[in-house]
């Protein structure tokens, strides 16, 4: 019988969430099939007959991750977000003892660092690209420059579509996604998947933007979107921002990445008024995606996290007393946050309607 790993949750209740990350998830989880591993999702209650569990941490989930943690007699993988902004300590000492590892986007210092603090591995975990998904399409170029994406999604995304619509003059633009109003588009979403790799085929140029929390730094944060390795895997042009995030993945012959914002908008002006220079990257990028950036390998990564620690954990896992499960209970019953991240989750939300969209 084949082992049985549940993915709990991760966030695929919401519609939006759903629809733009769910064919994404999917791949993940077809390429673990590959690997001859059965793959469940579960967003009631955990798959109690797997043998692993991964469950998501952040974002409002922890209440729901720690019931099903409770639920799951085996293994718990955890699926979280930068360190930076997600690392409850006092939650992950409790559940410390179900542990097996924890991954999640973030490529800096960070994160690792604070998890070895607890004894926890933490593994950098990018995302990838399905390349029966996203392809090169041999479509006529109808845009100049489209960018697909949510702009709310943290912040600092406007600060660049400001500078390209400035800049554009009768340039063809397209925006796709929730927040762009002010420029002309409607709210309007795309799904994941076939009809989305047309999209992008449509453009001379794909930018991306990531938001100002995903740049922070080595030492703080940098973590990569989707979209960064689906614009390579289907053969676009791209003209990203944050550099730093880019050239863990990238080099400068396969992704053109530049900061600040004004320069970010030179590049593009220069690429469109140079297109003949544009077709190197698109082959050199789609031949690294290729090559490091698939699901495939990412499931290979994954499967070789599980088995450098799943033959000792249950050796290594201490007897959980009385005590630890009893004050377990306040992650299971109690709101999951408590006063004093209450009070930061309370701040940190002020601040974001209280910044100017500029």
């Amino acid at each position: 019988m084949k082992p049985t790993i549940d993915f709990f949750l991760l966030g695929l209740d919401h519609p939006s969430v759903n629809a733009w990350f769910s064919g994404v998830y999917q791949s993940f989880f077809t390429a673990l099939e590959e690997q001859g591993w059965r793959v469940t999702y579960s967003d009631a209650k955990p798959n109690r007959s797997a043998n692993l569990l991964v469950v998501p941490l952040g974002g409002g989930q922890d209440q729901s991750s720690a019931r099903a943690m409770q639920d799951f007699s085996g293994p718990v993988i955890l699926y979280i977000g930068a360190a930076l902004y997600w690392f409850r300590k006092g939650f992950l000492e409790r559940w410390r003892d179900e542990i097996l590892f924890t991954y999640g986007f973030d490529v800096s210092t960070f994160s690792p660092k604070a998890f070895s603090e607890l004894n926890i591995p933490y593994y950098h975990f990018p995302f990838g690209s399905n390349p029966t998904v996203m392809r090169p399409l041999n479509l006529p170029k109808l845009y100049d420059v489209i960018f697909v994406g949510n702009a709310g999604s943290g912040f600092g995304r406007h600060k660049y579509a400001q500078a390209l619509m400035k800049a554009a003059g009768k340039r063809k633009i397209l925006f796709i996604g929730p927040g762009w109003e002010r420029y002309g588009f409607p709210s309007q979403s795309i799904a994941w998947g076939d009809f989305l790799n047309i999209i992008y085929n449509l453009a001379h140029i794909c930018v991306n933007i990531c938001n100002d929390q995903q740049k922070l730094g080595a030492d703080s944060r940098l973590d990569a979107n989707n979209r960064l390795f689906d614009l390579a895997m289907a053969g676009c042009f791209q003209v990203s921002n944050a550099p730093q995030v880019v050239r863990c993945y990238f080099d400068a012959a396969e992704v053109v990445a530049v900061d600040p914002p004004d320069e970010w908008v030179s590049a593009i002006m220069y690429f469109l008024d140079h297109p003949s220079e544009m077709e190197p990257f698109r082959i050199a990028a789609r031949k690294r995606a290729l090559e490091e950036h698939t699901w495939q390998h990412r499931a290979k990564m994954f499967l070789e996290m599980i088995e450098s620690h799943l033959p000792t954990w249950r050796e290594c896992r201490p007897a959980t007393s009385h005590w630890k499960k009893m004050i377990r209970m306040r992650d299971v019953t109690l709101p999951p946050y408590g006063l004093r991240e209450g009070m930061a989750k309370l701040k940190r939300r002020i601040l974001r309607k209280s910044q100017p969209l500029t």
